[in-house]
């Protein structure tokens, strides 16, 4: 998992779906979270890492595709 995603997920508020990404396990979000998920990412400021962008894209096709996201970690 990249450095810059993990920092974003770390820093974020406790009831953010972002705080529930494992570090060092997996972590799966379903269509619903999905949708927490892409507007925590939509609304961070400033210019995301391209690694954030990638996850951001992969969410919104997980999302329109009623797939899951899966991430791995380290």
């Amino acid at each position: 998992m990249n450095n810059s995603f993990l920092r974003i997920c770390e820093s974020a508020p406790p009831e953010s779906v972002r705080c529930g990404v494992m570090k060092y396990g997996d972590t799966m979000f379903n269509r619903n979270q999905l949708v927490r998920l892409i507007e925590e990412l939509e609304a961070l400021e400033g210019e995301l890492p391209a690694v954030v962008i990638d996850i951001l894209d992969a969410a919104r096709y997980a999302w329109r595709e009623s797939l899951y996201l899966f991430i791995r970690g380290d």
